[in-house]
């Protein structure tokens, strides 16, 4: 309502949207440059505009996923995970969407990903922080927001912390996990994909738990080495998001997760080239197809707790989950998004 006001250049109590049944769009919508677009041409032609954008101009003109850096430090100390940094850098979509963010202020959205309200990590010693990159790319929100990017940095970076102290990642995270609601992801997560079950050389498992929008999400997912890259075999996903009504539409959402959670991390990105998107339309940026698909499992946990999200919480551990199974099939660590399966060497 605001932006048209301001774009038109008339008063509130005359303007009315008349708002169809559409897809959510993942909260691209709340993102109002092409509704400011419509207004100004409205306004010179003086008539009615439908305001139609090709794919190339989505694409192109983004908002985008904002890039970002997890700086990671951590120590161990008796074959136990004791300390634990987690050093946040890039842009604040606060900051650049809202102009809202002082010079010294932290983004809320942002820090509440990996602090210790949200993660429930107990270390010995711990310690978040953050640095504020601006950038000229527009950016707002993908889905999961900033729990996409922290969530890879993280639940990595614990699994090497687990492998440097001679544990198995799911017990190095339950030894420093008391949270009965996480302890409980992790153990139903381990069961159904049976993590401990004996896997053929040149396969592995990955596993990854995060938490985002009131609720809290696991993945385990198995891969199997194919010449000098990897096939992703399977992912099993275990949802708490506290009361819910319809079971189907809470795995078709966590699906969709899943698809988008694996082609973010094995699909090519968006670049930029003197300051121009290199991609335009889906033959340079793809996305994950049915024929590329693994197996899916979702099981979804009756905790009887508030209702939390679920559109969007079960994105974060795919990422990590994935480059966890990659280092327990090939041994090799993956520190950046994204890459190319068929050639992990």
């Amino acid at each position: 309502m605001a932006d048209v006001s301001r774009a038109l250049g008339i008063s509130k109590d005359k303007i009315k949207f008349n708002v169809p049944l559409l897809g959510g769009s993942f909260g691209r919508k709340a993102y109002h440059d092409y509704l400011n677009e419509t207004c100004y041409l409205a306004k010179e032609l003086k008539k009615p505009v439908k305001m139609i954008w090709t794919r190339e101009d989505d694409i192109t003109q983004g908002p985008y996923r904002p890039g970002m850096l997890s700086a990671m430090q951590g120590f161990v100390q008796g074959g136990q995970i004791e300390g634990f940094h987690h050093h946040a850098i890039g842009e604040s979509i606060v900051g650049q969407v809202f102009n809202g963010l002082r010079s010294d202020e932290a983004d809320p959205w942002l820090s509440g990903e990996i602090s210790t309200e949200n993660s429930k990590y107990e270390f010995p010693v711990s310690k978040i922080s953050w640095t504020n990159v601006k950038t000229d790319i527009p950016i707002v929100w993908w889905r999961s927001v900033y729990a996409s990017n922290f969530g890879w940095g993280q639940e990595c970076f614990i699994d090497e912390l687990a492998h440097l102290a001679g544990k198995d990642p799911l017990d190095a995270r339950l030894s420093i996990i008391k949270d009965g609601r996480y302890r409980n992801v992790l153990t139903t997560l381990a069961e159904k994909a049976n993590y401990k079950e004996k896997l053929p050389e040149g396969w592995g498992r990955g596993i990854a738990i995060f938490a985002s929008f009131g609720s809290i999400s696991g993945a385990c997912i198995t891969v199997s080495k194919q010449g000098s890259g990897i096939k992703i075999e399977k992912v099993v996903s275990v949802l708490d998001c506290g009361y819910y009504v319809n079971p189907d539409h809470v795995k078709a959402q966590t699906e969709g997760n899943i698809v988008m959670g694996i082609s973010a991390a094995i699909k090519g990105g968006i670049t930029f080239t003197n300051g121009v998107c290199d991609q335009t339309n889906f033959h340079q940026y793809n996305v994950m197809r049915l024929n590329e698909s693994p197996k899916m499992e979702i099981h979804i946990i009756d905790s009887g707790e508030n209702p939390g999200g679920v559109g969007e919480p079960g994105l974060p551990p795919i990422a990590p989950a994935l480059g966890n199974a990659i280092f327990a099939a090939t041994g090799k660590r993956i520190r950046k998004l994204p890459f190319d399966v068929s050639n992990i060497g």
